[in-house]
């Protein structure tokens, strides 16, 4: 991962240092579903269980041609996520309507099928910052206010314009963390409980 990273430095300076009438922008709008899962830990995963739910997500996006096939991709997105979480033994369920702002930045790369469409593929982090409630689940959960995942993708481009994909994003730090309540009767948030969210996405972009 530490690769790839530095490869998308390295490109993020290419860009920044190649004269704009040199690269290839596209700008555009790009809206889809996502279906997200809870993976749950310690206590909470003995007692909880977590579906999928659906959700949607909206913005602009920019593309960025390079050279050799590669680009980068960027964009800045509203995303509604829902959660939901079980109780094993009684069957009772919660849900979490969770509302954040999305900057995904991919490293991409295409192959061109002639002059009407390319497939790619992508990769690379994204941040998300919550903007909605923290606390969920009557007080069970305590979402966090930034988070940050990886994206990997593919797709296929049709005519320049009109654009397809579908993505798999996971996190790589906690989500939110479960509040424990103690003997006291007081509660803490406990670090051996913090679960994270794994989501599949499916979009389309129109490019202007």
């Amino acid at each position: 991962m530490k690769k790839i990273i530095l490869t998308l430095a390295l490109l993020l300076s290419m860009a920044w240092a190649t004269p704009a009438s040199a690269l290839g922008l596209d700008w555009g709008i790009t809206g889809g579903l996502n279906l997200t899962k809870l993976k749950l830990k310690g206590d909470a995963k003995q007692v909880l269980k977590s579906d999928n739910q659906a959700g949607w997500f909206i913005g602009p996006k920019a593309h960025v041609s390079l050279a050799l096939g590669f680009g980068l991709d960027g964009a800045l997105l509203y995303s509604q996520q829902k959660y939901s979480v079980t109780e094993k033994e009684s069957g009772d369920s919660e849900y979490k309507t969770s509302r954040s702002i999305e900057i995904p930045i991919n490293l991409r790369y295409s192959i061109g099928l002639g002059s009407i469409a390319s497939v790619f593929v992508t990769t690379g982090p994204q941040f998300d910052f919550n903007i909605g409630s923290k606390n969920w689940a009557n007080g069970m959960f305590e979402r966090s206010n930034m988070t940050t995942s990886w994206n990997i993708g593919a797709g296929v481009k049709v005519l320049s314009r009109v654009e397809v994909g579908v993505g798999y994003n996971f996190a790589l730090g906690k989500v939110g963390e479960a509040i424990i309540e103690n003997a006291g009767g007081g509660s803490y948030l406990g670090s051996a409980e913090n679960y994270r969210s794994n989501t599949f996405t499916a979009q389309a972009t129109i490019y202007f």
